[in-house]
């Protein structure tokens, strides 16, 4: 399903280039014109000659955030028109992205909700927020890029972006390291904590913990308003939507202070405020996405989690009143005898 893009030059297009290669009828030779990379087939390195020099290409990317500060905090996006991919956790995953990209479609012939966590310990955290900063640029009204937990400044921090930085060729400990990484907490800080679909289905990183569920919890946060600075209320409320996971029995009760809430919480929450259904990322699933309990859905759009799990990556193209799940997951080859065999290298693996 994924696309490719080749490019074919017909016959009178060679016979011009073999025309314009000839040498002048009077024995002069003119400057030749740079070939195309993109018509040559030649490789193109991104992060060639990346540098001091070249942070305004950073700089650019994570200035973004001016452009959602136009935004509501909260949007509300309409299937009706164009189908709506929902992506789950990407975690630093680069393959699983682009991947999932080329078989649910690109903008502006979709819209794309991304559920956060775009960051994390895959192997290219820093080109995952930066594509996904790019698009957002380039289709402002078609991306929405929602705060998961690892967008959170002392994530980003935790996760040391900034030596993915120093990889890419700006250096540790300079004025220029430190401004990139400034403003791209400020750019994770205006994204937003949920967005509705068709003003029925709430997608969310996290969920409903403690403070959501209670009274006009949702609506207080339907009312809040793109600001600098909230108050220890509303911070909270933004916390719960990135930070909630959803536990399946008592004995996952002890969350070591991270809001929770069960199945039977969501369902409530759900009727409550009038919900078709909740969209939520945050945690890993095996077959992709979990539908449970009916009114809940939980996906994942990283394959094959660091290498240590074996689940699909998934996406949910929603349509209308129509839903469809799209995923894929990393097939192994069988075992041809009964010898141990020693597991590939994985992705994130540097050999």
């Amino acid at each position: 399903m994924s696309e490719s893009i080749n490019s074919s030059n017909n016959s009178s297009s060679k016979k011009d280039d073999a025309n314009s290669n000839a040498p002048p009828a009077d024995g002069k030779t003119e400057n030749a014109p740079a070939e195309n990379p993109l018509e040559t087939g030649q490789f193109i390195d991104l992060t060639n000659d990346l540098s001091t020099k070249s942070m305004s290409k950073y700089l650019e990317i994570f200035d973004v955030r001016e452009k959602m500060d136009g935004e509501v905090l909260i949007p509300e996006i309409s299937t009706t028109q164009k189908p709506t991919i929902v992506f789950g956790p990407i975690f630093g995953e680069g393959d699983s992205l682009v991947t999932l990209m080329s078989q649910a479609g690109m903008p502006p012939d979709v819209n794309y909700v991304m559920l956060g966590c775009y960051t994390g310990k895959g192997f290219a955290p820093l080109e995952c927020i930066c594509l996904l900063l790019s698009m957002k640029m380039l289709y402002p009204t078609n991306i929405y890029l929602l705060k998961g937990h690892h967008e959170e400044s002392l994530s980003l921090e935790m996760l040391k972006l900034g030596n993915w930085l120093q990889l890419r060729g700006i250096p540790l400990n300079t004025p220029e390291h430190q401004q990139i990484i400034d403003e791209m907490k400020k750019s994770c800080f205006a994204f937003s904590p949920a967005a509705f679909l068709d003003s029925r289905i709430l997608c969310m990183a996290g969920g409903p913990g403690p403070l959501l569920r209670k009274k006009n919890g949702l609506k207080k946060l339907m009312k809040m308003q793109r600001k600098l600075k909230y108050s220890v209320k509303e911070k909270n409320l933004l916390m719960e939507s990135s930070w909630s996971v959803m536990i399946l029995n008592e004995a996952q009760k002890e969350m070591h202070g991270m809001p929770y809430f069960t199945p039977e919480q969501a369902s409530e929450f759900c009727q409550s405020n009038n919900l078709h259904c909740l969209i939520r990322g945050r945690q890993l699933v095996d077959q992709g996405f979990l539908n449970k309990p009916k009114d809940v859905i939980t996906i994942i759009s990283a394959v094959a989690y660091l290498d240590n799990f074996r689940n699909f990556a998934a996406v949910l193209k929603i349509q209308g009143p129509k839903g469809t799940i799209i995923r894929y997951k990393m097939e192994e080859g069988e075992q041809l005898s009964l010898e141990l065999v020693k597991p590939g290298i994985g992705r994130n693996v540097v050999a």
